[in-house]
């Protein structure tokens, strides 16, 4: 496919205008279309036109639709848009249940020429992918355990700076959001843990929503075992005060550490990857190997970038696709499940 992907964008928040961003800069997409209930009346701008409404979107002829919803909004305009036979890029969460994604996962299954790809953007991350390359290059040996953090301070973002108490306060409530901030937020380390480790198959966890008391969680923790033993836990939280991303990688030579994690805000700090090798049995203790640091991060336009080619190409999606979305949800919901007092 040599053509020009004509393109759309449902969602005009912060996610959307920063996929607009380098959207416009990839000649494999023209940007025709955005839609946001923001909009009060149809608008045209240069080459692009805004709608107030989605379905005027469904009516035009387009190649591919990037989604930048609301939870639960999210798997029904995937749907809508894949029986139509376009291409579509959805943020994470990629639905508020497993029943809502293995519709869209059914539905895929019959447009087998359609490409399908989940927003799981911290794969893309420079101290991801060079911890995943250490990894599956068995330097260091194979991994033992793995413990992670990922917190920040509230549960709803205010939208355009504000709290409106209507369309940011989506969050707060389960049956529009899902769940609380494991889905939000910590839903990106259950990625990186299958990414990094593969499926878990045993959970255990607590769910609780001690301090913002809202019907959703604000802290989740939970830990993990896959049938090799490898244990991994987490902490996803929405009281971490200090705004916190931390992934620590047990592997039977070495410690893999990833601290920090670039963000739009960098309210999360300076994004590392460390190396600690473990020193031979005559010697005690450990030194540290490399440190690396960056600066930059490339992993929208990557994700962007790559997607153009999955479609021009017709190769299939190898990260973040419908079947990493369903299997994520799934932990998701063991680990909510395995909390005999969780919120119902």
């Amino acid at each position: 496919m040599n053509k020009t992907l004509k393109t759309a964008i449902i969602g005009y928040g912060v996610v959307g205008k920063k996929r607009k961003l380098f959207i416009e800069q990839n000649k494999s997409y023209n940007l025709l279309y955005v839609a946001d209930t923001k909009f009060k009346k149809t608008i045209k701008s240069k080459s692009i036109i805004f709608f107030k409404n989605y379905k005027n979107i469904l009516k035009k002829d387009i190649d591919v639709v990037f989604i930048t919803l609301p939870t639960y909004l999210a798997a029904t305009v995937t749907l809508k848009f894949i029986k139509k036979g376009v291409h579509v890029f959805c943020e994470k969460p990629p639905a508020k249940s497993v029943a809502e994604i293995n519709k869209v996962f059914l539905a895929s299954k019959k447009k087998r020429n359609l490409k399908i790809k989940y927003g799981f953007n911290h794969r893309y991350h420079s101290s991801v992918k060079l911890a995943k390359q250490i990894i599956k290059s068995k330097k260091y040996g194979e991994i033992l355990n793995l413990r992670c953090l990922y917190g920040k301070s509230r549960i709803i973002t205010p939208y355009d700076n504000r709290f409106t108490g209507t369309k940011d306060d989506w969050r707060s409530r389960r049956k529009l959001s899902g769940g609380g901030i494991l889905l939000d937020q910590g839903i990106h380390l259950l990625d990186l843990l299958r990414f990094f480790n593969g499926d878990f198959h045993e959970y255990k966890s607590f769910i609780s929503n001690k301090f913002w008391n809202y019907d959703i969680e604000d802290n989740a923790f939970a830990l993990m075992r896959d049938k090799k033993g490898v244990i991994a836990s987490i902490h996803s939280t929405a009281t971490q005060w200090t705004h916190k991303f931390r992934i620590e990688i047990a592997l039977r030579y070495a410690l893999i550490e990833l601290k920090g994690i670039l963000s739009r805000t960098k309210s999360y700090g300076k994004e590392s990857l460390r190396i600690t090798e473990r020193l031979p049995k005559s010697i005690r203790g450990s030194k540290i190997k490399k440190e690396y640091y960056y600066n930059k991060d490339n992993s929208w336009k990557e994700e962007i970038d790559e997607f153009a080619n999955i479609i021009k190409k017709n190769i299939p999606v190898k990260t973040g696709n419908i079947y990493d979305a369903v299997m994520v949800m799934k932990m998701v919901e063991k680990i909510y499940k395995a909390d005999k007092r969780n919120l119902k």
